[in-house]
C-alpha cells in the first residue's frame, strides 16, 4: 500500500473507526488511541487485498480487537471500569433528553451487544456481514441484536417510566444475560 492509498483509507474510514472505538471504549482519549493503533497497523502491515469491500471489514475487525486488547492491559484490569468512564468522558450534549437517555442506555449494553448494534444501525451492515466481520455465526448476531433491543427497551422504559424491568435471561436461562 503506497502513501496515497493509505491517506485515502484514513480519509475514507477514519471517522468510522473512531466512532466504533468510541462506542466500545466510551472514552474519547481511548478512542483516539485505538484509532491511531488501527491505522498504524494498516500502515505497517496492510491486508493483502486493499479493495474497499475488503478493507472496511478488516478495519472494523482490527478496531474491535484493539478495543478488547485495551482492557486486557494490567493497568485496566486494576482500575474499575466505572472510574475510568466517569473520569475520562463526559456525555455529549444533546438537544433532547430522550437522546441522552438513549446514548446512556447504549453505553450500558454489554460489549458484544454494543458492537453488533453499532454495526447494524450505524454502519448499515447486514447480520450476515456482521457475522463475517466478527467471526461468529449469523444466528449469534441475530440473538445479540434481539437481546440488545430487549435490554435497551427495558433500560429506556426504566429511565422514562421508572418501572422495574424484567431481567433478560442468558442462553441457559439461569441468570441475567451478559451476551
Amino acid at each position: 500500500m503506497d502513501n496515497r492509498e493509505y491517506r485515502k483509507a484514513v480519509d475514507d474510514y477514519g471517522d468510522m473507526v473512531y466512532r466504533i472505538a468510541l462506542a466500545q471504549t466510551r472514552s474519547a482519549a481511548d478512542a483516539d488511541d485505538v484509532t491511531q493503533a488501527v491505522f498504524l497497523k494498516l500502515y505497517e502491515k496492510p491486508p493483502a487485498d486493499t479493495a474497499p469491500e475488503r478493507l472496511k471489514p478488516w478495519l472494523i475487525r482490527v478496531t474491535v480487537n484493539e478495543c478488547r486488547s485495551l482492557w486486557r492491559t494490567l493497568w485496566r484490569r486494576r482500575v474499575e471500569l466505572r472510574e475510568v468512564r466517569d473520569a475520562d468522558m463526559a456525555p455529549p450534549a444533546f438537544d433532547e433528553p430522550d437522546h441522552e437517555a438513549l446514548y446512556a442506555a447504549l453505553g450500558e449494553l454489554p460489549e458484544k451487544c454494543r458492537i453488533v448494534v453499532h454495526l447494524f444501525y450505524f454502519e448499515d451492515y447486514s447480520t450476515r456481514e456482521i457475522a463475517v466481520i466478527l467471526g461468529v455465526k449469523e444466528p449469534t448476531v441475530r440473538t445479540r441484536l434481539a437481546r440488545a433491543r430487549k435490554l435497551l427497551r427495558q433500560q429506556l422504559k426504566e429511565a422514562w417510566n421508572d418501572e422495574q424491568p424484567e431481567p433478560v435471561q442468558s442462553h441457559d436461562g439461569r441468570h441475567p444475560c451478559s451476551c
